[in-house]
Order: C-alpha cells, then structure tokens, then sequence
C-alpha cells in the first residue's frame, strides 16, 4: 500500500518548521511526483521555494496547484505571488485581478495588487488597489504602510503624511514608521520634523541603523556635518554589512573633506556590493576632490555603465572632463542625461552655466535658476511672497546668496531696481555689508531683516542671482564698471604702499577651501615667481587665511610684502578696495578678488584653469563682465608655468609702456594696458 500523501506531507512541514528547507523541498518534490493530482502538495512546494527565495523554481508549482484548484482563490493568489517574485509583475497583476473578480471581498487579493502595480510603476492605480484593501481589512498595517510610500511616490505629501501618523498610532513601538514617515519629511525639506523623526525612531530602537542614517540625512541637509558624521558612524557601527549606510557617510565625509576616510567607506561598500552604483560615483567625487581626475572618471564610467539614467553621476562626469580639459565633451553628456529628466535640478543647472559660459544669455539664465532645487540650495526662500519681476512691490528685499564673489558680481544689478523706483533692501552676509552699502544711496544694505515688518502685504523678496534672468540677460545691458567704489579715508591711509620706482602687483591664489569646489582652480604661491623676477617689481600679498601660510615656503618671500593682521578687519575688502588704487594691477587666480577688482574697475589678470567657470567663458583674454580685467588661460589642466610666464610678460610690457609715454613726455606712475590707455 502506498504511504499516504498526508503523512508526506506533515513530515516535510516539519522538516521545514525545524529549518532543513532543503529536506522538506526534496521530501514536497517526492510527494508531488508520486501524487500529481495533489494540490496542496504543489502550493506547499511553491511556498517553501518561494520562502527561500528561489521565485523563479516556484512557479511551475505554483501553476499546478491553480490549475488543480481553479476555484481556490487562495491557490489563484499564490500563483500570483510567486510570478511577482519571479520578475513578471504583469502576469502576477492578471492573477490578482482574477481572484478579485470572482472573491472581490478578498483584501490580501487587492494589497497583493497594488504591489505589482507598484512594480509596475502604476502608483496611481497602486493608491487605489491599497485603499480598497484598507476598506475591506482597516488594519491591515501592510496595505497602509504600501499606501503611505506609493502616495509619497506621488508627492501627494499630505495624505502620505496622514497614513504614517496611522501607522506610528497603531505600532507605537516600530521604529520603520517614523523612519519612513522622517524621509518624507525630508523630502519635503522640513529637516526639524526629519530629525525629531529620527530621534522618536531612536527612542523606540537606539541602535536602529536606518533611524541614525535618517538622523545623519537630517544633520547634512542643515549643514551640520560633524553631527552628520556622528550618526553616520554610529550607523555603520551598528551595522556593518550595511554597504548603503556607508554611501551617504562617504558623502559626508568627503564634505568634510576626510577624503581618504571617504574612499575608504566606498571601498568598503564595494568589497559588499562591487555593482552598488552609490559607492562608485561617490567614490569618483572624492578622487576628483583629492585631484585624481583620472581615478574618478573611471569610478563615474563604471557607475554610468550599471545604470546611464544615475543623471547626477553624468553631471559629475561633465564637471571631471572640464578638469581634464576636455571641453567638447561635457555639453553631450549633459544633454543625453536630460533626456533621461529634462527637470533633473543639478543637469538643468549644469547646462544654464554651460549656456552662459558661451554666451546664450536668455537660455543660459533660465537654467542658472534651477540652483534653488539642488541639495543643498544655493539660498533658503524667505517667508514671504517670491517676487517674479511683473508687478510693483511696495518693498522688495534682494537675498544675497552663494559666495563673496557671486555677491560683488550680481550686485551690479541691485540699483537697477532703485532707479526703477523700488524701495529696495539689499540682504548680504555681514562681512559684506560696509563694502556694499556703498553700491547706491538708494539701496539699503544690511545682514538681517529685523527692521522690516515680514507680514507687510505689499513685501517681496528675490535672490540676487535671479536679478539677470528678470532684469537683464545680456551683460552688456548692465551698469557700467566701476560700479563699486574704496573709502577716500582708507585710500589715503594706503597711500605708502607706492615708492617712487616701484612696480607694486598684488597677489592672490588661493580661492575656495573647499577642494570639491576649488578643483583646479588655485595655483600654488611658487607658481609666481615669473612675476616676482621682474625688476623693480614689490608684490603685495592679499592672500587671506587659508594659503596664506605658503609666503614662509617660496624662494621669493623676500619680495613680498605681507599685510597686517587687523587688515579687513571690520569688514570683507573695505582695506582691499582701497589698497587696490595703490596697485599697478592685481594677478589673481579664480577668486572673489577678480570680482573685486573688476567690480572697482581695477586692473587685474586672472590666471585660469584649462575650462574654468562659467563666468568666465570658454576662450579669450576679456572677460564680458569686466573690462578691467584680462584673461590668461592654461594650455593644459593643472599647467600653471606657462600660465605665469605669460603672465610676468604682459606685466613687463605693461612697466615698460607705462614707463615710455606715446608723447614723450614725463614717465607716470601707475598703469596702462598694452594698448597705453590709462587705466
């Protein structure tokens, strides 16, 4: 008599209860051979399968228990489950779809559902499959959590918001729904809600790893970086194997610019996952920053490789080739990501520069205001009414925004709005504000908004760098240089900088300390010594902090002459501006001191990077912005020799012009340009 298929199959449960899946997979396949009419033993079969990840194995077995049992929804919805496991979402949906039109009282048939139509990419569809889920089971966390993500999916934050409430009311103690409900907040770039998020999270588990990576996601969005490297750590410590915890700590520490700390988090994320796309692209940005372009390209390659649409690796990529020197092409790779989002904020950003860099001013600044939606922004929006440039607002406020220089470049525009007739406050860091409180008697300069009533109804405010895009495009529209001005007292206290006979340059070259934004950009102090062998030649160094220490370490230290301590002092430039009429020219790298003196109306030369800012165009020695100004580029990234040979040699023609009036008259001091205008 053959052993009853029953007794079979209550031993493979039990070997599957004791955990010897495979024996209970083998004992399941003997019963199903020697009884193929025996359904229940097909759909034990495809749930141990299935329980073990093998979807795929699961299938055929699966199907036979539906076959054998068509009207078995239950049988219906397994065939389901295991087709979605097994990749092949459309052909589970058909069998959901089916158990629910013969069962439509059946809720686990519509969560099941809208889980392949989530996979689908229906979320729409997937919201509503979730929701008629939840009118036939209220407290099915499972289908109220789905909702919550697919209808965040959806932006639609609100109701997303209110589900997660829900799930956090019904499982106080589950540290996953304040972590999720903390994303989305996030997301919405409330930060304070993300962290309290994260903290509640903690409370419940507090060495939850995705709660302390919410909480190093918060931190880092607000800028506060140690702590964002903090929880970070901690995240990590708790969970090792985790290589998706390490990727946004890579990031953060190479803000911090801990790049060989940051390379190693990739590579540890790698050594788990070598295709964790994160990891390669993170890791590409820390070479870039520790200046090996090479390096990173071939990290961002490799990233692109496992997924062309990773559009923020593409940008990465465009910005590597601009070290590399290899202009042409950036703007392709930029385009081609585009295609992929042509809404993405950084590759939108990235080619309004790329516009303006060429001079296609209209387009160009349309781009350029895609910098409010990158992470994080250039500014934070006032709590008032943006102003678009249509109607006349009683007051208007400028938001200053980005760098000291971006701020000299942009404030150009500023008294435009006064001469329009506009009560105009201009908002500026407050290093900035005695500089710029000279721009217009009809600006008012200030660091804070403490005296206006922010509730005024007829108050706007506009980000300075927006003034181009609704002002006007074309920088030859804009008001004539010099449009900033020096202090007459400070002048005349810098009056003993000049000796008769002497040809007094001052110098600059360190820019940002930020080596992810300073890529090639500052050129080391020893790089000046064509300049330094000039006869006569007295250079001032105007080099504040950071890169200031190198005077001690160059062979012409001698030469230069070094400014107090106090110089600056009580406000960003106010020395500077005025020790720049004392100058024959300023040499400078890619600084705000370019924006100075070009905003003075100051002769300076601008030594630059292969492909440098857009700001400063793509070939030429004019610069569109300032006059004053004059252009020397490098033939090859990261060559500065040549750089500053040229440049010695533009200032020893100028000397000697300067010293040889066209009239033959009696030598002047100061300085021409090589065409002997006095400048």
């Amino acid at each position: 008599m053959p052993p009853d298929p029953r007794a079979l199959l209550a031993e493979a449960a039990a070997l599957h209860r004791a955990g010897q899946s495979e024996a209970a997979i083998d004992g399941l396949r003997r019963v199903t051979a020697a009884h193929p009419g025996f359904a229940d033993a097909h759909r034990m079969l495809a749930m141990a399968l299935l329980q073990i990840g093998r979807g795929k194995d699961a299938v055929h077995s699966a199907r036979s228990a539906a076959t054998l049992a068509p009207q078995d929804p239950h049988a219906v919805l397994l065939l389901g489950v295991v087709l979605q496991a097994a990749g092949q979402p459309e052909k589970a949906l058909a069998q959901f779809d089916k158990v629910a039109k013969h069962a439509p009282a059946f809720a686990e048939a519509h969560f099941q559902a809208g889980n392949a139509l989530t996979a689908l990419g229906r979320f729409k569809e997937a919201a509503a499959r979730y929701s008629r889920a939840l009118d036939l089971d209220p407290r099915s966390v499972e289908a109220l959590a789905n909702r919550a993500v697919t209808l965040a999916r959806l932006k639609l934050y609100s109701e997303a918001l209110a589900d997660f409430d829900r799930l956090i009311a019904l499982q106080p103690w589950m540290p996953w729904h304040q972590v999720n409900k903390g994303s989305l907040l996030l997301e919405m770039r409330d930060n304070a809600g993300a962290v309290a998020a994260a903290q509640k999270a903690l409370e419940a588990a507090p060495r939850d790893p995705d709660a302390l990576s919410l909480l190093g996601q918060a931190r880092f969005a607000v800028l506060d970086l140690p702590g964002a490297r903090e929880a970070f750590a901690q995240a990590v410590d708790a969970a090792p194997m985790r290589p998706d915890i390490r990727v946004p700590y890579a990031q953060v520490l190479r803000r911090l610019e801990v790049l060989p700390e940051a390379i190693a988090q990739c590579d540890a994320a790698l050594a788990l996952d070598p295709r964790l796309v994160g990891a390669l692209y993170e890791r590409g940005e820390a070479k870039r920053a520790a200046g090996d372009p090479n390096g990173a390209l071939a990290d961002i390659d490799a990233a692109l490789a496992l997924a062309p649409r990773h559009i923020e690796a593409a940008v990465a990529r465009s910005y590597i080739l601009a070290d590399l020197g290899r202009m042409g092409e950036m703007r392709p790779v930029i385009e081609r990501a585009l295609k992929f989002d042509p809404m993405h904020a950084d590759a939108v950003f990235h080619r309004g520069m790329e516009d303006l860099a060429t001079g296609h001013w209209v387009r160009g600044w349309e781009g350029y205001e895609a910098r409010a939606r990158i992470v994080p922004p250039t500014y934070v929006p006032l709590p008032f009414k943006r102003w678009d440039g249509s109607e006349t607002p009683d007051h208007l406020v400028v938001l200053g925004e980005q760098g000291f220089g971006d701020a000299i470049q942009f404030a150009r525009l500023v008294p435009l709005l006064a001469e329009r007739g506009f009560s105009v406050t201009f908002q500026v860091s407050a290093p900035l504000v005695p500089l710029m409180g000279r721009l217009h008697p009809g600006v008012s300069v200030v660091s804070d908004l403490a005296g206006l009533d922010l509730s005024a109804p007829g108050l706007r405010w506009v980000p300075l760098g927006s003034l181009p895009h609704l002002l006007a495009a074309d920088p030859a529209l804009w008001p004539s240089t010099p449009y900033l001005s020096a202090d007459p007292d400070r002048v005349r206290q810098w009056r003993h900088v000049r000796e008769a006979g002497d040809l007094v340059i001052g110098i600059t070259w360190q820019g940002s300390t930020r080596r992810d934004l300073d890529v090639g950009r500052s050129a080391p102090l020893q790089a000046f010594a064509p300049l330094a062998a000039l006869p006569g030649v007295k250079l001032v160094a105007i080099q504040r902090n950071a890169g200031a220490e190198q005077v001690d370490t160059v062979s012409f230290k001698g030469k230069i002459l070094r400014l107090d301590a106090d110089f600056d002092a009580d406000g960003a430039f106010l020395d500077t501006a005025a020790l720049l009429q004392h100058l024959d020219a300023v040499v400078t790298t890619d600084t705000s001191m370019a924006h100075l003196a070009g905003a003075l109306a100051r002769p300076a030369i601008v030594a630059l990077k292969a492909v440098p800012d857009w700001r400063w165009g793509r070939e030429g020695e004019a610069s569109v912005f300032y006059p004053a100004l004059t252009l020397v580029r490098q033939a090859k990234p990261g060559m500065w020799d040549g750089v500053f040979e040229t440049i010695a040699e533009m200032v020893r023609r100028r000397a000697a012009a300067a010293a040889t009036p066209a009239d033959g008259g009696t030598p002047q001091t100061g300085t021409a340009d090589e065409a002997g205008e006095r400048t």
